[in-house]
């Protein structure tokens, strides 16, 4: 028999139930929660590979450590973890007012806050206050 990759996906909801000991919920909890993708058949079935078997088993594991879902999520990370850290990335790469700091994004039209929150500590908070108030001192100067 010809040795079958690990990420082909070839097992029913059903033998993944017997392969690793979780119930059909939680294997679709654990799908909801984004830390495994099985692929669909064109009629929307779930069809798992062995590595998603596998990481089912380690997220059986860890729960039985007494992590839970949040906990997991950060050890294994999530399957679209990846895809975000990169738009993310691509979107401050493209923003050059962005400054890098927690929620203190500048518009380029406005230049001025753009949410009722927009910083994460009171020191930043001072500082863009003072900003504003020296731009609208050199405004009514003129």
């Amino acid at each position: 028999m010809a040795d079958i990759d690990s990420s082909t996906p070839l097992y029913s909801i059903g033998v993944v139930k017997e392969m690793t000991g979780l119930t059909g919920r939680q294997i679709r909890y654990y799908e909801e929660s984004e830390l495994i993708k099985p692929a669909r058949t064109e009629g929307n079935q779930r069809i798992y590979s062995q590595n998603d078997i596998e990481r089912l088993k380690e997220i059986k594991d860890l729960l039985d450590m007494g992590l839970n879902i949040a906990g997991i999520k950060e050890k294994l990370g999530t399957v679209t973890e990846e895809e975000n850290k990169r738009e993310k990335q691509a979107e401050k790469e493209e923003d050059p007012i962005y400054s890098g700091r927690p929620l203190t994004k500048f518009s380029k039209q406005q230049r001025g806050l753009t949410s009722l929150y927009p910083v994460s500590n009171r020191a930043q908070l001072m500082e863009l206050l003072d900003k504003r108030k020296k731009e609208q001192e050199k405004k009514e100067e003129e």
